[in-house]
């Protein structure tokens, strides 16, 4: 690389940078949150970037996506303290936010522990067990929340995927399939945030460069939309659609010319 070129794209970085914070300082959390999914593409290898996308993220309400930012940010730097802080917060509004067990089970748990009169075996401190993956059931409301896209019933489409992504937490599929519930409501931020979420869980995938194009588009911000419409139709990914290709390419010369 010429240093020419490497001092355009640092430049590109710093300006991305600052108009991040800035909006993110003026609570306009949707161009902070392009303006840090575009870092992410700049300088992918930057924790800081992945702080301050979870950090947006974290904002807007999408804990599920922070917690992936924040991770992938402790992945390149194992003891940065805000992503840990970050990762902690989110983990404790999702706990809060997740529906109580019954109190059936409750009482259960509650015959189990040992009286007062007896002592219970000491047992070594251990961490806690991972939340269950109910794959059948995530499987199950995600093809529920498609016909109901496809019928056009976005909103019990976005309760079925919702709970589908409870069942199985950063499911690829279904975050794209929300991010679509979210374009017919009209939501174009969320929807952005979903596909760009399903980005993150499976970098496979094309289909959420083609949902995230749309939702650019829709935000009316051409060029990313015309650039990610390329993405899609130049990615080898077994998900492209040769019609939807077609489409993105027609889209992405009509956004910015040949």
């Amino acid at each position: 690389m010429s240093f020419f070129v490497a001092v355009l794209l640092a430049t590109d970085a710093l300006s991305l940078v600052s108009a991040g914070d800035r909006a993110l300082a003026a609570r306009d959390f949707r161009d902070a949150l392009f303006a840090y999914q575009d870092l992410t593409r700049e300088d992918p290898g930057s924790a800081t970037v992945w702080v301050k996308l979870g950090e947006t993220y974290a904002r807007m309400g999408h804990d599920l996506e922070a917690v992936e930012s924040f991770s992938r940010a402790l992945r390149l730097e194992p003891r940065n303290a805000r992503a840990q802080q970050g990762i902690g917060a989110s983990r404790e509004r999702m706990a809060a936010l997740a529906p109580p067990k019954p109190a059936a089970d409750a009482a259960r748990i509650a015959s189990y522990a040992p009286s007062q009169r007896e002592t219970a075996p000491s047992q070594p401190e251990m961490a806690p067990p991972k939340p269950a993956v109910d794959e059948a059931g995530a499987r199950e409301r995600y093809t529920v929340a498609v016909r109901m896209i496809n019928e056009r019933n976005y909103s019990e489409a976005l309760t079925a995927l919702d709970e589908a992504l409870r069942r199985k937490p950063g499911y690829a599929v279904a975050l794209v399939a929300r991010g679509s519930a979210r374009m017919g409501l009209l939501d174009y931020d969320s929807a952005a945030a979903d596909y760009s979420a399903a980005r993150g869980a499976d970098p496979s995938l094309a289909s959420p460069l083609f949902g995230l194009a749309e939702a650019y588009r829709a935000l009316g911000q051409p060029s990313r939309a015309a650039q990610l419409y390329r993405e899609y139709a130049s990615s080898p990914a077994p998900d492209v659609q040769s019609a939807l290709r077609d489409y993105a390419l027609r889209n992405a010369q009509s956004l910015t010319g040949p």
